[in-house]
């Protein structure tokens, strides 16, 4: 008899725990429209169809130095075709507590609005952006000094060169 009882007591356990496991998994989002994951069906079926003038990828990684970009003062030049995505994996290098950024915008003077996070050592960042615009650019650090010069003003900028394709 405690046989049986021990068995039924078991599989009451076993099935409350499997009540309790489906209860706790992530269930499908009932909500999320259809038409997204149509989208993205679209976009990548777009992507794989060949086309007459393709997207290049410029892909670099920059490390944010104290006043400089990749153990530099300044930052490398960097060259892309209007049309190309630029992809820029940002690694933090500063000593201390300092932290850097990638700007690309209106003060450069450029007609792109590209920020960073600002970032410390060992946080990395990647930001990606179409060179839709003909031109050589600047890209700086927009952290200002406390009291002193601000990190572009202590030589932290580079140049993006952006050629039109022929």
């Amino acid at each position: 008899m405690n046989l049986k009882v021990l068995a039924v007591v078991l599989v009451v356990i076993v099935a409350a725990g499997l009540a309790v496991v489906t209860m706790l998994s992530p269930q499908p989002r009932q909500s999320e429209p259809l038409q997204n994951i149509q989208q993205t069906t679209q976009t990548n079926t777009a992507a794989t169809q060949p086309t007459t003038s393709a997207q290049r990828i410029v892909a670099l990684t920059l490390y944010l130095n104290d006043y400089g970009y990749n153990a530099s003062k300044g930052g490398p030049h960097i060259v892309a075709y209007v049309g190309d995505l630029v992809r820029i994996r940002l690694v933090g290098n500063g000593s201390g507590p300092v932290v850097h950024d990638f700007t690309l915008d209106q003060d450069s003077p450029s007609p792109y609005s590209v920020k960073s996070e600002r970032l410390r050592r060992g946080q990395e960042q990647i930001i990606e952006f179409v060179a839709n615009f003909e031109g050589v650019y600047k890209y700086y650090c927009s952290v200002k000094g406390f009291a002193g010069p601000s990190h572009r003003e202590r030589g932290q900028e580079g140049t993006i060169e952006i050629l039109r394709r022929s």
